[in-house]
Parts: C-alpha cells; structure tokens; sequence
C-alpha cells in the first residue's frame, strides 16, 4: 500500500462493513463479541481523527456536542448514588457515547460524503442480502441462533419468516432500511448515479416493509413523500407531469397487490391501524419511569432505563421509546442541550435543504422512530444519525476537495 493509498484510507467509511461482518460471524462462533469490536473501532476512529487532525471544534455546535458528552460522562456520579452499578453505565456508554466521535467525522473536512454513504449502502446490503439467503433457505442452525438471540420466540420457519430480521434483528432491519432509501436519494439527485439511486432506494423499500416494523413502514412512506418533494419541488429534476405517472404507477400497484396478494396488504394495514394504539400502551410504562427520577433535573444517569439495567431493583426500564429514555437518563439538562443542538442546526441550516436534504432526513427517520424504539441506543444506527448532525452543520466551503 502506497503512500496515497494510506492517505484514501479511512476506517469510518468501512464501520458499518466491518460490523456487519462482526454480526455475521456471531452465527459460527460465540468468540465475536460485535458490541465490543464496535467499541474499538469507535476508539480507532477517533485516534485516526486526532492523528490526522480532522477534529474540527470551531463552532457552537461543536461546543455543545462537547458539553452534551461530558455531561454524560459525569452522570456515572449520580447513577452510582442511586444505588445503580456502574456496569450498566459503561455498557450503555459503548452504545450511546462513543458512536458520537462519528460527529466529527461528518465535520471533518476532508470528508468524502459521496463516498462514506457508498460504503454505508455497502454494509447493509451484505446485512440484507445474507439476511434474504437465510429468510428463504431458512437453515435450522439459523433459527436455533435467532431464537438464542431472544429475536424470535420459537425455532421454527413460520416465527423466522414472520420478520425480515438478517443477523442483527428486525428492529435494525427496518431503521437501516428507511435511512438506505434517504441515502440513495444522494445518488438519484446526481444524473450520472440516477439508475443506481433508484434501485438501492426501491431494495431499501422492500426490507423496510420485510421487516414488519410499524415505525419502519410508516417512516419509508413519509421518506417516499419526502424524495418526490425533492425530485419535483425542490431539485426540479423532472417536470411535474412525471409526478402524475408515478402516482398512478403507484395506485396501479397497489389495486394489483390488492387483487393477487390481498394478504399482504391486510398485514401492513394491521400493522399500521395498530400504532396508534401501541403507542399508548407504552406510554404507561413511560409516565412511571418519568415519576421515578433520581433528579428532575439531573436524571437517573446514563444506562439507568436502558435494557443493561434490566433485572436491577429499582429500575425502571424503557424498552420502547428512546426520546423519553434519553430524558430519564439525562434530565432536564442533558436533554435540553440535545435539543438545543437539535433546533440550533434547523434555523441555521434548513434553508441550505439542497446542500443537506440526506442528513436532515436521516435525521428525521432517527427522531420518528425514537418516538416507540430505543433505536439511538444501537451501535448499528446511533453512529449514522450523528454523522448525519456533523455533515449537516458544515457547509460546502469547509470541505477539502480531494482528487479521488
């Protein structure tokens, strides 16, 4: 390897290749531990950054990226004050923290954007692709290990296929899926990369629906939504009269799916007519972990309602609803500047949306379904949504341009 090589190399654009493959391992052997191989990688980006002075802490938005880890960081004072062990904090730490050095790497200026959410669609196309093998070739060793997982309830076909779930769950599935059709946006806005934008996105619609996920469903038709907007109204890729062909294309489909595969529809329709209703049912596991707070204005400190903390008496454990998580681990405080960050980097670049249209959609898809899943709390999807906060604060201009 050359010395220009070394120079295009960057291990966060392989992250979610190699964790991928961490995952796929797991099946053949209980010696990959995926969450602690991520772990390291987070580590050895961050070294990578340093050396090659890429940390770029320049604006308020860096500072209160700053502010919002060390305030993390400190929580482990009164999480351990409760009576909680510190065991829970450094698990959730590996999972919630860390991932956010990939922050920097959206900020950094040599970034390649083009290039990292190639490799992204990369990684979860291998997770998609082995997840479709085994779906349909449905080998007994890989429901035994789906069920060890707790991803599935029985060993059996009818259980394995009721969810599109790969090596990593179907949770992961829906949530990678609606952020590959954000991504593949990137691709369809640029002429030369149209037709392969439009397959990816269509791919990453099917294993959105695959997964059986209500928020994954209801997610990729607002991102659908949101691409035509781009195409017709925004970009003015096509005249508008294309608009009218695609709806009726799609009216089209959907009387065909409805004529000879009514059961699907049926199950997707269930599916969604329940949210509602989901929804409320967790909201009452939610009202009691916010009246048990350690400090309102504190919090209970970072991990103390995530799953580590499950069987630990005097927890309250959120399982679905990862805003509400976050403002019982951080309070008022550690909230209000996640939020802050949040609001700061829509005044001040929504009006830029050509510029940054993947990020606040991936964004938006991260937000959405933290609403009913702790889905922030992954090491396969809390590195991209900050990524996606990093990209979006920094303009065009701060960029390097490399001769790739």
């Amino acid at each position: 390897m050359n010395s220009k090589s070394i120079k295009q190399f960057h291990l966060y654009e392989w992250y979610y290749l190699l964790v991928v493959l961490a995952y796929i391992l797991t099946m053949a052997t209980k010696l990959v531990r995926p969450g602690i191989f991520a772990s390291v990688l987070f580590l050895v980006i961050a070294l990578e950054l340093l050396i090659r002075k890429q940390v770029v802490i320049q604006k308020e938005c860096d500072y209160l990226v700053i502010a919002y880890i060390v305030y993390n960081l400190l929580s482990v004072i009164w999480l351990t004050r409760s009576g909680l062990p510190v065991s829970i904090y450094l698990e959730e730490l590996s999972t919630s923290i860390l991932p956010i050095v990939f922050y920097f790497v959206g900020r950094a200026p040599m970034l390649q954007k083009n290039r990292f959410y190639r490799f992204f669609l990369l990684g979860i196309g291998v997770l998609f692709l082995v997840g479709l093998i085994l779906y349909i070739a449905a080998p007994q060793f890989f429901m035994d290990f789906l069920f060890d997982m707790q991803y599935i309830s029985l060993a059996d076909v009818p259980t394995m296929r009721l969810r599109m779930t790969s090596v990593v769950g179907s949770t992961l599935v829906g949530f990678l899926a609606v952020c590959g059709m954000v991504v593949s946006m990137n691709f369809i806005m640029q002429g030369n990369k149209r037709i392969q934008g439009f397959i990816c996105f269509f791919i990453n619609t099917i294993f959105a629906f695959l997964s059986n996920q209500r928020s994954a469903m209801l997610v990729a038709m607002i991102v659908f939504v949101y691409m035509n907007y781009l195409v017709f109204f925004t970009f003015q890729t096509w005249k508008k009269k294309y608009l009218i062909y695609e709806l009726s294309a799609v009216v089209i489909a959907l009387v065909g799916l409805c004529l000879f595969y009514i059961s699907a529809v049926q199950k997707i329709l269930a599916r969604l007519v329940s949210l509602p209703s989901a929804i409320g049912e967790r909201s009452e596991q939610w009202v009691v972990a916010m009246n048990t707070l350690y400090s309102t204005w504190l919090g209970n400190g970072l991990g103390a309602n995530g799953h580590k903390a499950l069987g630990i008496e005097g927890t309250h454990v959120i399982a679905d609803g990862g805003l509400v998580k976050l403002f019982c681990e951080e309070g008022v405080i550690g909230f209000s500047i996640f939020l802050f960050l949040l609001i700061r980097l829509c005044t001040k670049r929504i009006h830029s949306l050509k510029e940054c249209y993947v990020e606040f959609g991936i964004i938006g898809i991260v937000l959405l379904q933290s609403v009913g899943s702790n889905i922030i709390a992954f090491q396969l999807a809390t590195p991209i949504f900050w990524f996606a906060v990093g990209a979006a604060f920094t303009e065009a201009s701060e960029r390097i341009k490399e001769n790739m």
